[in-house]
């Protein structure tokens, strides 16, 4: 298993009380240790800071909490830029999106089963049949049984993926599924495969524009929003993310690249692959990142800000937004905990800017 994903889960378990004997900080200290040495393998110059920037880091979070360098100096030797705002990854998983975000909430809320329930508002892939705590449901949300919605599968004569509904992080447990040559037994023992809620869904039609860019993957912008106090909703990051080659996923963690986005929806110059590897051409179709703009970010944005307010539980959100044929947004997925950070804070920056200082002050409770 992924060490990721066992911290993760752990660290849920331990949310949701199952894990009592084992201390929180235990899991804290384990996630500041899995990400300190996945990162430090991936500094080239391990002087990278110099002593004034150590101590301005000291500086800052000496009145939140102790970290290392580790971090910092591998955002600093990727992208060129220092701040004593980035945030760790042990801070932010750890601290920040447990304050923000109710886990017990997420977990059952966060499902692609529940989409059509909880975001009717908005478009979405659709779903074929999906399963949910064991049953079995057409695209009309009608119970059937498992045997008609195979043959309902095997009738199709299209390709169609299968999604877990849950958990899905870095775009694990999605499985694109090719109609041609497709036997009921394979289908069968593919789907059994996944353990747990599934959905299955048609292959998005996405927007020639976003398809130029790389056709063979559904590219997504990814955007984290923050749900203030006073009920404003401030969108702090968006990035694109692309599959390289003939990759049907998007996702970095997957091997795909991302690359910021500016406020009128032109790429930056650069993006990046999650190990800090830069680009500005997409290695596959050799688009330049600050020639090429994503169609309505206006019409994204405001998509995001209503959706965020229709699950308050869950302050800091990380949403996938792709774009249909005739530039319109579509709903991918929600991750209403536990969203990724670093694609974020390669491309952007430090992930709340100037408001780091007023985030990290309600976080640990500084007057």
């Amino acid at each position: 298993m992924d060490l990721w994903l066992f911290l993760r889960q752990c660290y849920n378990k331990i949310n949701n009380g199952l894990l009592k004997p084992i201390h929180e900080k235990v899991i804290i200290l384990s996630f500041k240790y899995f990400y300190d040495k996945k990162m430090a393998k991936l500094i080239k110059n391990k002087d990278i800071l110099s002593r004034e920037q150590k101590t301005a880091i000291n500086n800052f979070y000496s009145s939140y909490c102790k970290i290392s360098y580790v971090q910092h100096s591998f955002y600093t030797e990727k992208t060129g830029m220092f701040s004593p705002y980035y945030i760790p990854d042990s801070v932010y998983f750890s601290c920040i999106d447990r304050t923000f975000n109710d886990w017990e909430y997420a977990k059952y809320t966060d499902n692609k089963c529940n989409y059509w329930r909880l975001f009717r508002c908005v478009s979405q892939p659709y779903n074929f049949v999906y399963r949910e705590n064991g049953y079995w449901f057409n695209s009309k949300h009608e119970l059937i049984a498992f045997d008609v919605a195979l043959d309902l599968l095997l009738s199709l004569k299209e390709d169609f993926f299968i999604k877990i509904a849950t958990e899905s992080y870095g775009g694990k447990g999605v499985t694109y599924v090719n109609w041609i040559g497709l036997t009921p037994d394979f289908l069968e023992k593919t789907i059994n495969q996944v353990k747990g809620d599934l959905v299955i869904q048609k292959v998005l039609q996405q927007s020639p524009v976003l398809s130029a860019i790389n056709p063979s993957s559904v590219n997504t912008i990814r955007v984290l929003s923050f749900l203030r106090r006073d009920g404003f909703v401030i969108i702090y990051s968006r990035v694109l993310r692309m599959g390289i080659g003939r990759s049907k996923v998007d996702n970095a963690s997957s091997g795909g690249i991302t690359c910021g986005i500016q406020l009128n929806g032109k790429l930056k110059k650069i993006a990046y692959k999650a190990n800090g590897d830069s680009f500005e051409e997409h290695p596959t179709t050799h688009i330049k990142f600050d020639t090429f703009t994503i169609p309505n970010i206006d019409k994204i944005d405001a998509l995001v800000k209503k959706l965020h307010i229709q699950v308050p539980r869950c302050r800091l959100v990380s949403w996938d937004i792709a774009l249909d044929p005739e530039n319109e947004p579509i709903l991918i997925e929600v991750n209403l905990c536990q969203g990724e950070l670093d694609f974020h804070q390669l491309n952007n920056g430090p992930l709340f800017g100037e408001d780091t200082p007023q985030i990290l002050n309600e976080v640990f409770n500084n007057k």
